[in-house]
């Protein structure tokens, strides 16, 4: 299989759709988030959106690319890393991403509102680096 841009462009440009919305609510704190049920639940949406477009681009390349295939998405993350696709410093701010979705979408004994808060912080900085990283690794390749 070979990585396709046109994919991973396709994606990216969603990604930079969600980080646009998210980026609306950049003020808001977890304060608001307890009291603004309506924005909290904007923002989870936003966080999981992002996250989903993270893992669906990081397959696409280990699977494409690399002929590997990860079990969890912290795995696909380490792999990612391993192959030099992303960098250390991005990886260690990603870490924890897959456990933190998956809380998010599956509501594992329930949802702390100040890692909420945390993440989207957290997110409003580290994922475009991570869409940057991508292109540059994209344009390093050649691919369809």
């Amino acid at each position: 299989m070979v990585v396709k841009r046109t994919i991973i462009i396709e994606r990216l440009k969603e990604f930079d759709t969600i980080l646009t919305e998210l980026n609306k609510y950049r003020s808001v704190d977890e304060t608001e988030l307890r009291q603004d049920l309506s924005q909290r639940w904007i923002i989870e949406r936003g966080l999981i959106a992002a996250a989903e477009i993270i893992f669906d681009v990081t397959d696409h390349i280990l699977a494409a690319h690399y002929s590997v295939y990860s079990e969890t998405y912290e795995d696909s993350l380490e792999k990612l890393n391993e192959n030099k696709v992303i960098s250390d410093s991005l990886y260690n701010q990603l870490r924890g991403l897959g456990g933190f979705r998956n809380i998010l979408v599956h509501r594992y004994l329930g949802i702390d509102i100040a890692n909420v808060a945390q993440n989207f912080q957290k997110g409003l900085k580290t994922f475009p680096q991570f869409a940057q990283e991508i292109l540059v690794w994209l344009d390093s390749q050649r691919t369809v």
